[in-house]
């Protein structure tokens, strides 16, 4: 080839690739438009919901934010193995030795805080601590209590105490109550829950547990509120018996937490068609359909608002429609 046609070789490759580039920046161009007029049509995304703050008037103390139901044999039965885990990455991985850890600790203590940590997402590595703690709790409390102050954040250190505490509730219910007082930050949410599920098995003793007045007024109102919950969960008629028995309390407070636990305990499971049964509150029905319509409100505002028309007194109906709107507290 001579140096001439040489040239004209590179030049012409030259005017290909050169081309070919201004057609490609051409494209991207038009793309890359489309794309960011297509971007300021959509709609912005909805801003994340704000916590449900404790209501002033109507305790009602949630579960921690954060907390998974535990599962000790893991999801439906299925049997976790190490090798398992160890072929999955990232969050599957730690998923996978957050079960296995479950998995094992009913009957091995041990060996679910070693799956523990193996979880490497230090935030679910405390988590899963916690709840092998828990699971372990009716075999060993104590050995599993030993194991709460090795967490490091106070978050799941006190978790760790509320599911031992929620752990041994029906089994050593007075040792369960008074080991709340532990939970730190969980505290009332552990006294709710815990004397709730005690209230299934053995009313009388739970309300003795509300009616020693231990703790602030919320504190107070919650322990109530857990008794209609946790009974009208399984046995509404129950429940409103279990309320009867309810002092008032400071401005009725008591007795209208009862009440509204029943309200949202039966209504878990009966939805919105439970506010008929709630003429059995008598004077209180009121109370009781806040409750339906505080649980309605999780998941479906306009039946939380359609419970909150049939609220009569004025002050509970203001607060019911503020509440359901926008988790108003007033």
């Amino acid at each position: 080839m001579t140096p001439l046609s040489r040239c004209g070789g590179i030049s012409y490759v030259a005017m290909n690739n050169l081309l070919f580039s201004f057609l490609y920046a051409a494209c991207l161009a038009l793309c890359i438009g489309a794309v960011e007029a297509l971007q300021y049509s959509w709609p912005e995304p909805p801003p994340e919901p704000e916590p449900q703050a404790v209501e002033e008037i109507i305790a009602v103390p949630p579960r921690p934010e954060g907390v998974r139901k535990v599962h000790g044999e893991g999801d439906e039965g299925y049997r976790y193995t190490e090798p398992g885990c160890r072929e999955h990455d990232g969050q599957y991985r730690d998923i996978c030795f957050h079960q296995l850890a479950r998995q094992r600790a009913t009957t091995d203590l041990p060996g679910g805080l070693a799956a523990c940590q193996l979880v490497e997402e230090r935030d679910s590595r405390q988590e899963c601590t916690a709840d092998v703690a828990e699971l372990y709790a009716p075999t060993d409390k104590q050995a599993s209590l030993e194991v709460c102050p090795t967490i490091p954040r106070k978050k799941w250190r006190d978790q760790c105490v509320f599911g031992i505490a929620l752990a041994l509730s029906t089994i050593e219910s007075r040792w369960a109550f008074e080991t709340c007082s532990d939970a730190g930050k969980w505290r009332d949410f552990c006294r709710h829950d815990v004397n709730g599920e005690i209230a299934v098995v053995n009313v009388d003793l739970a309300l003795e547990h509300c009616a020693a007045e231990t703790g602030d007024l919320l504190t107070r109102k919650s322990c109530w509120h857990g008794i209609g919950k946790y009974i009208s969960r399984v046995d509404p008629s129950a429940a409103f018996d279990a309320c009867t028995n309810v002092p008032s309390g400071p401005d009725d407070l008591y007795v209208e937490n009862c009440y509204h636990g029943v309200g949202w305990g039966a209504s878990e499971s009966a939805g919105a068609a439970f506010a008929s049964d709630c003429a059995r509150a008598g004077e209180k029905k009121d109370s009781c359909l806040l409750g339906i319509a505080y649980n309605l409100r999780r998941f479906d505002v306009d039946a939380g608002m359609g419970i909150c028309d049939m609220v009569v007194r004025s002050d509970l109906k203001i607060q019911c429609e503020a509440f359901v709107l926008d988790g108003t507290i007033r």
